[in-house]
């Protein structure tokens, strides 16, 4: 297998001992890019710098200075994350001159952690949905299904990981932007509590929900890329914890519900205690319901421009996208409405997502719960439009919980499928450690099929 399809804990080590060189695990991401993001339509921006980058970790290997966990590891970025001397889009042609004044707080982190920034990759637009489309970009197409979305909004990001563009990649999460498009191209999705990771230099979806957060291909990486971004792991042993099967999330998908239930035998060979079902009132459920981002995405993104980009590199405010229809034809209606309607209803939103929280701490302590297990999706991809995954990623979001997607098996046309544990605030090695157990039950990760 190809070195750009490794995992940072296989590859950080070689690269930093030089054993293997950066130059050369850059370029093989670089040809793979060359080759098949045509179809693909994952990157929207190479960054020039990389490859002097990629030089000046080689030489730092031959002089024996490590230059941390991500030595000379090649890292994709979400194009709503800021990296100084490239454009942050959102994936928008009228941001696509916007320059930020410096990185990200998390590009930032990487960096000192030894990364290669590959470039920057296609999202949906505005990160409003959960397919990825951009009016730069066009879709993101599954490298698993050509015909199906990669998910969304981070679909650029994990179709990267997944094809071999990059090892790892930085997305952001605001109803479940990285548990789907991890779900669907067979990689891990980490979404953390929320506020516990710097944002500072993402773009704002809705500054309640929104996180930043790390794509993967195993577990043990999530786990490093989430320390290296800010958090804490510790070692979390699983045997005797209890997590809740969440069936009324799990739709009638029988392969989707058939890979949940491998994930629950996997579990409870590893001496997890599974309960089975559990349950929150159908009159709280995240469905149906006014969404945090119609409240608070105009004024977010309007402070955002105003505050964010070198002077004359990006429009004043959103009004002025909309009036020069500098966007996706398919959001004009939502950027007027959320124009108009700047903070409608807000309290009544954030009063819901308390009461939610109320409801599922009560459930947790009622089955003395450690997680909850459910599917990350309740369906697969079959179009380019957006899929209707469910009601379930939206309680991480509306909880502020942190919540893990790991792929649990593969449907008879060959596209993964995810299961996501959730777990109270700043239990992220939980779920982890769970996540670890499922990812051994089911396996060496598959790789897309893409022509050689």
């Amino acid at each position: 297998m190809s070195a750009r399809h490794g995992t940072i804990t296989e590859l950080a080590p070689r690269l930093a001992s030089g054993a293997l060189s950066a130059v050369v695990l850059l370029d093989e991401c670089l040809a793979a890019i060359a080759a098949h993001d045509r179809d693909l339509g994952a990157i929207l921006a190479l960054d020039p710098h990389a490859w002097s980058e990629a030089e000046a970790c080689d030489r730092d290997a031959r002089d024996g200075r490590g230059r941390g966990p991500l030595h000379g590891v090649p890292v994709v970025v979400k194009d709503n994350i800021d990296i100084a001397g490239l454009p942050t889009t959102s994936g928008c042609r009228g941001l696509a001159g916007a320059m930020p004044f410096r990185d990200a707080a998390q590009v930032a982190r990487i960096r000192a952690g030894g990364a290669i920034i590959v470039g920057k990759a296609n999202l949906s637009e505005f990160s409003f949905e959960i397919r990825s489309r951009s009016s730069l970009g066009g879709d993101v197409r599954n490298p698993f299904a050509r015909h199906g979305t990669s998910g969304g909004s981070s679909g650029g990001s994990a179709v990267a990981v997944a094809a071999g563009f990059a090892v790892a990649g930085l997305g952001s999460d605001t109803g479940g932007s990285i548990r789907v498009p991890a779900a669907y191209c067979g990689l891990v999705g980490l979404r953390p509590t929320h506020g516990l990771l710097d944002i500072a230099g993402v773009a704002p979806l809705a500054p309640s929900t929104d996180t930043v957060a790390p794509l993967t291909r195993s577990v043990a990486d999530a786990a490093l890329l989430f320390e290296v971004m800010g958090g804490s792991v510790s070692p979390d042993l699983i045997e005797g914890l209890r997590v809740g099967v969440l069936r009324q999330a799990f739709g009638v998908h029988p392969e989707i519900a058939a890979a949940c239930e491998r994930s629950c035998a996997i579990l409870a060979d590893a001496g997890v205690e599974i309960i089975d079902p559990v349950a929150l009132p159908d009159d709280i459920l995240p469905f149906g319901r006014a969404h945090i981002v119609d409240a608070e995405f105009a004024d977010a993104f309007d402070a955002y421009l105003a505050a964010n980009f070198l002077p004359g590199t990006a429009p004043c405010n959103l009004a002025a996208i909309l009036a020069d229809g500098s966007h996706l034809p398919d959001y004009r209606n939502d950027l007027g409405r959320r124009l108009r309607e700047r903070a409608h209803g807000r309290d009544a939103i954030l009063a819901y997502h308390a009461e939610l929280r109320a409801e599922l701490e009560g459930m947790m302590r009622a089955h003395r719960l450690d997680a909850l297990l459910h599917p990350t999706s309740v369906v697969l991809p079959e179009t380019l439009d957006n899929p209707k995954v469910g009601w379930a990623p939206e309680l991480a979001a509306c909880s502020g919980w942190p919540a893990l997607s790991v792929p649990a098996g593969t449907s008879m046309q060959g596209v993964p499928i995810g299961v996501e544990l959730l777990a109270r605030t700043r239990t992220e090695s939980t779920l982890l450690g769970l996540g670890a157990a499922i990812e051994r039950g089911v396996g060496p990760r598959r790789l897309p099929p893409l022509p050689t």
